[in-house]
């Protein structure tokens, strides 16, 4: 069974399959949309990958424009608009688990965080490609993709919310295992980086912590009758939200 971490309340648990850390494929990549950093598994076609940028970022910007504080008050509300989007738009969930954390301020760092929780739905070469491509927002040559991360990651300084997972081509449609993650941090402690986060400034406060683990499958069929309308919703909106992930 995966490990349970002290403190987290899991509603479903996950079997974790991680293989040991390599280099990835000469074919993958990795890209930030908005407030989402994915993976792309060797594979995954141009199209694919295009396909499920725009979709995760309308579902983004529609669930934004609806709750745009992104607050844990609202994260229900705002994960629920989210996958309707989705839903929508030709996306189904194969799988769905949940886990809450009352005060995350003792597990070190948000990435470490994430790598524990969302890590544990991935298989040998995912996972290895998902820490690859953590370990590669660290890094200075990612400060670009990682501004455009956290300028929409965080709302208000104290609120982050954002989706970060892997996708590969299952019999020519996308499968997208992607951990919806959010936390609130004190008024005197403002969140530098949505991701790199570091907990150890909020060691004498609480920090709940929300997460949401889900397998979805997009229908490249059915997308395609509305991958215009899509493009259109988005026009003048990606240019700011699309960033390549050096690897």
């Amino acid at each position: 069974m995966s490990p349970v971490i002290d403190g987290l309340r899991l509603f479903t648990q996950v079997e974790p399959r991680p293989g040991s850390r390599t280099a990835g494929d000469a074919g993958n990549s990795a890209a930030v949309n908005g407030s989402a950093a994915v993976c792309y598994m060797a594979g995954v076609t141009a199209q694919m990958k295009e396909d499920v940028m725009y979709s995760t970022l309308l579902a983004q910007v529609e669930a934004d424009t609806m709750y745009p504080g992104r607050s844990m008050d609202e994260r229900l509300q705002w994960h629920s608009k989210y996958w309707a989007v989705l839903r929508s738009l030709g996306w189904t969930t194969r799988t769905f688990s949940e886990v809450e954390i009352d005060n995350a301020s003792a597990y070190g760092s948000v990435d470490r965080l994430v790598v524990q929780i969302s890590g544990a739905e991935l298989e040998g070469s995912e996972y290895n490609m998902f820490l690859d491509m953590i370990d590669a927002l660290r890094g200075p040559v990612n400060s670009e993709p990682l501004s455009v991360f956290d300028r929409t990651a965080v709302h208000d300084g104290h609120d982050a919310s954002f989706q970060i997972g892997v996708v590969s081509n299952l019999d020519g449609n996308a499968l997208f295992k992607c951990g919806a993650h959010q936390y609130h941090t004190a008024p005197d402690t403002p969140i530098s980086s949505a991701l790199l986060f570091s907990f150890e400034a909020e060691s004498e406060t609480e920090v709940p912590y929300y997460a949401v683990n889900q397998t979805m499958e997009l229908n490249v069929s059915f997308y395609a009758t509305v991958r215009d309308t899509v493009k259109e919703q988005l026009a003048g909106v990606v240019q700011n939200m699309f960033r390549d992930i050096e690897m």
